[in-house]
């Protein structure tokens, strides 16, 4: 869940060509003998955690970078692409919103890697912090836990947070919550926003990811008490602790691969009625029975849904996610409307997308001076116009 109410692969493998080169080029007994295995999805992150170890404390450090220091931060970020790209066929493999991550993630470190280019550093900085949410958005679409990666000390980071936000973003979960804690009982001055977003990660730890949410309202009400709240974060988190008590107390916290019917009784539910105008911004209450849901969506497209099925799920998380928010410069909502479209045009569903996602972007652009829609905007609606068009002919 990142930042709650408070902000806010392309390539498809041709496996018939693959099979005739592979037939053509069939290695001898000795070249079979020899030839490295491939490398899996886990050693191929497990070396992007390494690069990480050494990028992220450069990208959290509160001062200027050295001659050295830039230039590692320059050659971190072009392995990050090289990796990620290695990973392309094993994504290709996953659920729909793991590509949606995937493709953001690359899109996202060749735009940093064109502002450093230009040795614009401070915003290049800025940016790569915001890879973090990104990677979190496609790890806490399961329970794994790190494997292949081992990870990093404490000392190589400048503060608690930061290394508490590094185990989040590489899954290390139980050292994150640790360090989140070490950091909200301190008795350091913050902001708000440095007090909401540990808790929020806490939140998505145990109701999206753990699917504990009895637990974590029992954890989450510890903080009541911390020093730094305000008014507003005050009532911010006993709204989700109320949220979390309410799906305990519904036994939500025992469901385990609900089926397709069940998941859109859920959405009905917790979302409310599809075929009226949702709204933008809920009750912390609400918020964190979205995370719930988001989290047996995830689940689902990830291990049960059959392609026809796809379409709606992709619509079910965005009108969920929507209402939830972010903390960086993008939003998954957004990318899973347009992939519904783009990708299930033939679908009765991607009508419903289309439409959501031109409210949404009404409702973005929209101010007191009127409505601006930029024209890449406007080309993205009717380019999708398009594609609806022709899938209907």
């Amino acid at each position: 869940m990142e930042v709650l109410s408070w902000n806010s692969l392309f390539m498809k493998i041709n496996l018939k060509a693959l099979s005739l080169a592979l037939l053509a080029t069939l290695p001898t007994a000795a070249q079979e003998k020899s030839a490295a295995p491939p490398v899996t999805i886990n050693e191929t992150m497990a070396q992007i955690g390494e690069v990480m170890v050494g990028l992220f404390p450069l990208i959290v450090a509160k001062r200027e970078l050295d001659g050295a220091q830039q230039a590692a931060v320059k050659a971190d970020v072009a392995r990050l692409i090289e990796l990620f790209r290695q990973a392309s066929p094993a994504i290709e493999q996953r659920a729909e919103t793991y590509q949606v991550s995937y493709r953001l993630v690359v899109d996202y470190l060749e735009s940093v890697q064109r502002i450093l280019v230009n040795d614009d550093f401070d915003r290049g900085r800025g940016e790569l912090y915001g890879l973090g949410p990104i990677c979190a958005s496609c790890h806490t679409q399961d329970t794994r836990l790190r494997t292949f990666f081992i990870g990093a000390g404490r000392a190589r980071f400048p503060d608690d947070f930061s290394f508490a936000e590094f185990n989040y973003l590489t899954r290390n979960y139980d050292e994150a919550e640790r360090y989140y804690d070490i950091y909200l009982s301190s008795p350091q001055p913050q902001t708000e926003l440095d007090v909401i977003q540990p808790l929020q990660r806490l939140v998505t730890i145990y109701t999206q990811i753990r699917n504990q949410p009895g637990r974590g309202a029992d954890k989450l009400a510890q903080y009541e008490s911390i020093k730094t709240h305000t008014e507003e974060t005050k009532q911010q988190l006993r709204g989700w602790v109320e949220g979390m008590r309410v799906l305990a107390k519904a036994g939500l916290g025992g469901v385990n691969q609900p089926d397709f019917k069940a998941l859109a009784g859920y959405v009905s539910r917790y979302v409310g009625d599809l075929d009226r105008p949702l709204p933008i911004h809920v009750k912390p209450e609400q918020e964190v029975a979205r995370v719930w849901l988001r989290g047996q969506l995830y689940r689902y497209l990830a291990n049960r849904a059959s392609p026809d099925e796809v379409p709606s799920l992709l619509y079910w998380l965005a009108v969920t996610d929507r209402a939830i928010g972010y903390d960086y410069y993008f939003s998954l909502a957004d990318l899973y409307l347009k992939d519904c479209v783009f990708n299930y045009a033939a679908s009765p569903v991607a009508q419903r997308c289309f439409a959501e996602y031109t409210e949404y972007v009404n409702y973005s652009y929209s101010g007191s001076a009127g409505e601006f829609v930029p024209p890449e905007v406007k080309d993205e609606l009717e380019r999708m116009q398009r594609v609806l068009r022709d899938a209907g002919r």
